[in-house]
């Protein structure tokens, strides 16, 4: 039971051992019945509060929601509730209009009253709202009103600028987060909503406020929560909108909101809708028809008009103004206006135009900008080749009249010719963004790769006549974050054969053969690349990445630094830099490297991290290394690799339990991150938990892009130690056949072999790895583990001895080199090397039991007692220990109780055991 067979476990280099203990503007046939609202009505309805009395305002945008899917708009078929009585006390506007069908830039115009070519927002993720941009919210704090914003998805984060005059901006996405390798994150309408109240419970009676919040649910991809998920099983777009519906009445229904001296104004408005494959585009963002630039907005007043329907086209640009003005806040945007004098009757008999645009099409795929001008019922799209549709007769846009109606066309193009260009358009406000930050767009479609000269404006492709080729890039994006490469492939060269231009396509392809394991086509892929644009940094990065798979270190470092002399602000070249440097051992030159753009990027979250694994780290100093991890993840705690490298510093501490929630913390920002599932797998079996070691190593296996032998030898291990030899041999095998030299799959193998008594095969094969492998320390100490269960005590030593003389840390040695002292009589020593073990690892059970036993024969029963115990907490159906602390409590402490207890625990665990009849009949005698 003593000896110790050493398992290699592949990612560390660290061993376990075994063996011891219809549709666009709203239908006006099927809307609902209401009071409607024309201008120059009659009456004149009073709405502006006194400026003494400051009402507050709960304003809820709500993400990616069709008009057509809520039941002030005439739906049956989707339970809107809450909504509906929204409407029915309050406003509804029919025919309201996004400035885009982009989250960020329609929500920069919502909170600012003003276009994306006043405010720079034109795409997610790359942009962000100027410090100078006045914003709603700086509007109300002015008046002394109280701020506070719930954001549900990580494309509003703080750091796009919105937070501008909130005094509190929740955008914490970490309870609950939902992660897709193809979406952002964001967090269920329940816990933002839940945030909001517990905001509003500590709210005063007589503070008035403003308080956003954002509910992102009826995004792709869409899973509502049962019941709603059951409800509506082949309409889960639906059943996302109905579980909405549902959590904006558990806001509603609050206390500050119901009821009390200062009932809201609530306004409820979507930031765009959603095509669910209309015109061809199945999500968002890439066209500009109505599917998502229509949307839903109602307004409630408290004693205000009810069941009114405004007919007339209103816009985001709108909201602004028209908030201020009920609460009687003076503020004139820029573009904006305040309908309130179309609620109360006396509106601008003029015909009022809406813009709206789409650029992410220009942003993704180099292709053209989309800009629309919408004046009555007549809608014009400018692109390269321009469309003219009639709402009134066609709310579908399915007929073009621009050739029919060319003098309309003519107007049409005019005005907004002579509009944009009258407004000087801000300076778009460009975020600093690293390459992984780049990727995780670029995946989500919201960016392209390249400089943005790579193709002049008259070539640039019509999104329009594109469409099926975004659906085919979106699905190739799709097929590689499921590891379907081939598949994706596929799509990809589809699209280049019609868009050979396109690099966004290119480089997922060079994704593709990546990893597939073409390695050097991905590299002619990347040269390729730069033909087309030479200037774009991120194609010298990742063919630095190909180079360095290639073990072509000095051609990944030139790339680097062709990298570095594009653009000399990014940190992701000194960061792959140093770890190209770190892979062969010039270590000076890597800190160096780090320490010159610590200089620059002071705080970098990334940057940080990397320094504190290799160098701080390397140099053993793990005190420090754990502070900047941590405080690089207080400033992203969404960096999976610096949770990895927080954990492997904390095992390094021997803090396991505070590695193991590293791992798992970092598992909940990015599940599929095989690095952080072996690397919790090898804690686990470090730990005496080799079914769960089992699991999170199968489940790196599965989500490594490529074969690693290291994960299936560490499998292996663990399936040894669970006595499943034959499922361990078959993963050894699997390793050997393509590398018949792997010394920790011939060295685990040989354990298979001398588990199922083939121990002269076993002595013969380790002897053979240290022949090839003189320094492999692991086949030194499993030749020493075979002679302890072999009983040939003066090898067992001589082994051990040679095994620590290679690995001075190996624990593991230690136990077994104490085992042969203790049976050769050398106690003193015996007790010395098991206390070393445990100085190397105090969770080192194995050497404590072996300490615990030989301390019981020498009288220190209060020490053997305690050691007993601490061996249950680490492995609590450890029958060996529940044995001897039977023995303990019946001889030596007198607890006939506490030994019947222990007796008992082992005969559960110890199903067959020679001394079990002896147990028996101590139990019965006790």
């Amino acid at each position: 039971m003593k000896s110790k067979l050493l398992l290699t476990i592949g990612c560390t280099g660290l061993a376990i051992g075994i063996g011891l203990v219809g549709y666009a503007l709203v239908n006006r046939a099927q809307a609902p019945a209401g009071q409607v609202i024309e201008p120059q009505a009659a009456s004149r309805l009073q709405l502006r509060s006194p400026s003494s009395e400051k009402q507050s305002v709960l304003l809820i945008t709500i993400d990616t929601t069709r008009a057509d899917r809520l039941e002030p708009y005439g739906v049956q078929n989707v339970a809107t509730p809450v909504m509906q009585s929204v409407a029915s006390r309050g406003i509804t506007f029919a025919n309201a209009i996004a400035v885009s069908p982009i989250t960020l830039v329609s929500h920069t115009s919502i909170l600012t009253g003003t276009y994306p070519f006043e405010h720079g927002v034109r795409n997610n993720g790359i942009h962000h709202v100027s410090d100078d941009t006045f914003t709603l919210a700086e509007a109300f704090k002015q008046e002394g009103y109280t701020t506070a914003a719930f954001i549900s998805a990580a494309v509003l984060d703080e750091r796009y600028g919105l937070s501008q005059g909130f005094d509190v901006y929740d955008d914490d996405l970490s309870e609950r987060r939902n992660i897709s390798p193809r979406m952002v994150a964001d967090r269920p309408a329940e816990n933002t909503v839940a945030a909001a109240n517990a905001y509003l419970d500590n709210l005063a009676d007589d503070q008035p406020y403003f308080v956003w919040v954002h509910l992102y649910d009826p995004h792709a991809s869409y899973s509502p929560p049962a019941p709603y998920r059951d409800e509506y099983r082949e309409r889960l777009y639906d059943g996302e909108i109905a579980y909405m519906d549902e959590q904006i009445g558990a806001l509603l229904r609050h206390p500050r909101v119901l009821a009390g001296n200062r009932k809201p104004i609530v306004s409820i408005i979507a930031d765009h809708g959603e095509s669910l494959g209309e015109h061809g585009e199945r999500t968002h963002a890439l066209l500009a028809y109505d599917s998502t630039l229509h949307i839903p907005w109602l307004l409630h007043i408290p004693d205000g008009p009810a069941g009114v329907r405004i007919n007339e086209t209103v816009g985001q640009t709108d909201l602004m103004p028209t908030l201020l003005d009920l609460v009687g806040i003076d503020f004139e945007t820029p573009s904006g206006r305040s309908l309130v004098p179309t609620i109360e009757g006396n509106g601008a008999a003029s015909v009022q135009a809406y813009y709206s645009e789409t650029y992410l099409p220009y942003y993704t795929y180099g292709w053209s900008k989309l800009k629309v001008l919408r004046k009555g019922r007549w809608k014009w799209i400018e692109a390269p080749t321009p469309e003219l549709y009639d709402l009134m007769r066609d709310p579908k846009e399915l007929t073009d009249l621009s050739d029919r109606e060319q003098g309309i066309a003519h107007d049409m193009q005019r005005d907004l010719a002579e509009w944009t260009s009258a407004a000087a358009e801000n300076e778009e406000s460009t975020l600093a963004l690293d390459g992984e930050e780049l990727a995780r767009l670029r995946s989500l479609g919201y960016l392209s790769v390249g400089t943005s000269g790579i193709r002049a404006d008259s070539d640039r492709p019509n999104p329009m006549e594109m469409i099926s080729y975004h659906v085919g890039l979106e699905r190739a994006r799709a097929l590689l974050a499921d590891r379907l490469y081939s598949a994706a492939a596929y799509q990809l060269e589809t699209v280049l054969r019609r868009d050979p231009g396109n690099l966004a396509a290119l480089v997922d392809l060079i994704r593709a053969r990546e990893g597939e394991g073409r390695i050097d086509e991905a590299i002619e892929l990347g040269q390729r690349a730069l033909e087309i644009d030479p200037d774009y940094t991120q194609t010298y990065l990742m063919l630095a990445r190909l180079e360095a798979q290639k073990d072509n270190i000095p051609g990944a470092l030139e790339l680097l630094d062709l990298a570095g002399g594009k653009d000399p602000s990014t940190p992701e070249v000194p960061i792959l830099k140093a770890t190209f440097l770190h892979r062969t051992g010039e270590f000076n030159a890597l800190e160096d490297v780090l320490e010159n753009a610590l200089q620059r990027h002071p705080d970098h979250p990334r940057l940080n991290a990397v320094y504190a694994h290799l160098v701080e780290g390397r140099k053993g100093d793990m005190e420090a290394a754990e502070t900047r991890l941590r405080q690089s993840l207080t400033a992203d705690p969404y960096q999976d690799q610096a949770w990895l490298f927080l954990g492997r510093v904390l095992e390094r501490r021997q803090d396991y339990s505070g590695a193991g929630e590293a791992y798992r913390a970092g598992l909940k920002s990015q599940p599929d991150n095989a690095e952080l599932h072996g690397a919790l797998g090898h804690l686990y079996a470090r730990q005496g938990d080799p079914a769960q070691a089992e699991v999170e190593l199968r489940e790196a296996i599965r989500l490594s892009p490529t074969e690693r032998s290291e994960l299936r030898v560490s499998l292996g291990a663990v399936l040894a130690e669970m006595d499943r030899n034959e499922e361990a041999r078959a993963e050894y095998d699997r390793v050997l056949a393509t590398d018949r030299d792997h010394p920790g799959a011939r060295n685990n193998a040989a354990i298979a072999m001398y588990r199922m008594g083939k121990v002269e095969e076993a002595r013969l094969e380790l002897a053979r790895i240290i022949d090839e492998f003189p320094r492999h320390a692991d086949a030194y100490n499993n030749l020493a583990a075979i002679a302890v269960d072999q009983q040939d005590w003066d090898l067992a030593i001589d082994y051990s001895r040679r095994t620590l003389d290679i690995a001075p840390n190996l624990v593991e040695g230690w136990n077994n080199l104490a085992i042969g002292l203790e049976e050769t009589g050398d106690l003193d020593n015996a007790i010395e090397t098991y206390e070393r073990a445990l100085e190397i690892a105090p969770d080192y059970w194995p050497a404590l039991y072996n300490l615990a036993a030989l301390s019981a024969r020498q009288g220190r029963v209060d020490f053997a007692e305690e050691s007993f115990a601490t061996v249950l907490r680490h492995v609590p159906n450890h029958a060996e220990s529940h044995l001897q602390l039977g023995f303990l409590y019946a001889d030596s402490l007198a607890d006939p109780a506490r030994a019947k207890r222990h007796w008992n625990a082992y005969l559960k665990h110890a199903s067959a055991h020679p001394r079990r009849d002896e147990v028996l009949q101590r139990i019965q005698s006790l």
